[in-house]
């Protein structure tokens, strides 16, 4: 098979199968392949919003301190293969087709029929096997307890955050959802715990670690209060704290994880983590942000005015039905001068002109087809006025595909901070990367 022809297989999964959370197929797959999940030590992050920063601020502390790291995150934003890296690389798409047709070979024959995101996880962990890798960095992808990360027996787990997104799975309550995600928890293992966690959650998250006989280790954004971050937005600072704590732990447990406290430092001033507040131009401003429930727009909403120094800026969004769009678009309407709605996630999107009455309410509002096009018209037009790109990770991922084939950039990885977008946008161009949209959850 081609690397096209395997991403069909891959996406065409996830069509099919959807989301099945259950631990027993993936056991079964790795099994068959000799537990490679096993053959490193490991970190599990889980959390409503927060844990790919958290996740990749461990990455990167690990990394820079000269050790082999793996590093399993979602959703992809262009690429697939941004989802497996291993020492800062995303894998091969070679290796992306090798490995799921010997997965294939080793799970068919016992008719073990894995999710997309299975496949996936079982495909990184195939991946970090074989590269050796002295750490895994595993971002859970939904809830905890189920998830198939969650497999792994990591020397140290921890829980972002804890908000409502993804109940038709997770449950209806704080604490059911908390409940979930403590999974991650192992008996006599620390379990780091995210600072601002609402009354209901902590004491869930508490009592599942009591049951559990894990080891609760509370944060403070006041941990790392002064130590300059890569990342924007206050609440990264509360990310930052359960990120160090993590590696502390780590390196205390296996003191070949360890880290010394420049390092460290260092690393979180350096760490990038695209689309998620990620300043893509100055002249003028844009700002690009996944925030695609109603806590990650309340960061958002919150680091703005510092970032906008008190303007308003041009709105690009797009948002995911099940996603509380109202509750977004009516945080995000004060901050706005004018907003471009866009269609995002096929059926799953809410269509632009629902997004444009709801905006429309207090500014002026019109629908687009094209994101990219219209981000090089709004840069174009006028270079004062602020742009903000904010919703789904399908929008942000749409306005990434396009400047990666503008930048002649093979990943989001390495386009530079503060990419400026050309003028030469405006003659929109299709993007020639992983079209398909399937294998992102939000």
């Amino acid at each position: 098979m081609t690397y096209d022809e395997t991403l069909s297989y891959l996406f065409a999964l996830e069509a099919t199968r959807g989301w099945d959370l259950k631990l027993e197929r993936v056991r079964a797959a790795l099994e068959r392949l000799g537990s490679p999940h096993l053959r490193y030590p490991s970190v599990l992050i889980a959390g409503t919003n927060g844990k790919g920063s958290t996740a990749a601020m461990v990455e990167a502390a690990e990394r820079a301190a000269g050790r082999r790291v793996g590093f399993y995150s979602s959703p992809h934003l262009v690429n697939f293969t941004e989802r497996i890296r291993v020492h800062g690389e995303e894998l091969a798409r070679e290796r992306v087709v090798g490995g799921v047709a010997e997965i294939r070979a080793r799970i068919e024959p016992a008719q073990i029929a894995l999710t997309f995101f299975e496949m996936a996880t079982v495909l990184a962990f195939r991946a970090f096997a074989e590269d050796e890798v002295e750490l895994a960095v595993l971002e859970v992808g939904l809830g905890g307890r189920l998830d198939a990360t969650n497999v792994a027996e990591p020397l140290v787990s921890a829980v972002t955050s804890i908000g409502f997104d993804h109940q038709e799975y997770l449950g209806s309550s704080l604490d059911a959802i908390a409940r979930e995600k403590a999974g991650v928890m192992r008996a006599g293992r620390p379990v780091v715990l995210g600072a601002g966690l609402a009354e209901e959650a902590r004491a869930a998250l508490l009592d599942e670690a009591r049951c559990k006989d894990a080891c609760p280790v509370l944060t403070s954004p006041a941990d790392v209060a002064g130590w300059p971050l890569g990342l924007l937005g206050e609440h990264m600072r509360g990310n930052a704290a359960v990120a160090v704590r993590v590696v502390r732990l780590a390196g205390t447990l296996a003191p070949e994880l360890a880290v010394d406290e420049p390092t460290l430092r260092t690393s979180l001033a350096r760490v990038r983590w695209p689309g998620r507040l990620d300043v893509l131009g100055r002249d003028p401003l844009v700002i690009c942000d996944g925030a695609h429930n109603r806590e990650g727009v309340e960061a958002l909403v919150a680091a703005l005015p510092g970032l906008l120094g008190g303007r308003k800026a041009r709105l690009l969004f797009g948002a995911l039905r099940d996603k509380p769009w109202r509750d977004m678009a009516r945080a995000l309407r004060p901050f706005v001068t004018q907003a471009w709605l866009a269609t995002v996630g096929g059926s799953r999107g809410v269509p632009a002109e629902e997004l444009r009455a709801e905006f429309a309410r207090e500014v002026p509002a019109e629908t687009v087809a094209d994101p990219a096009r219209t981000l090089a018209r709004l840069y174009e037009a006028d270079r004062e006025t602020p742009i903000l790109i904010a919703g789904s990770l399908y929008l942000v991922g749409a306005v990434y595909a396009d400047l990666l084939e503008r930048r002649h950039a093979h990943s989001v990885f390495a386009l530079e901070p503060e990419t400026r977008i050309r003028s030469s946008c405006v003659e929109g161009r299709g993007s020639q990367v992983d079209a398909s949209q399937a294998g992102r959850s939000r």
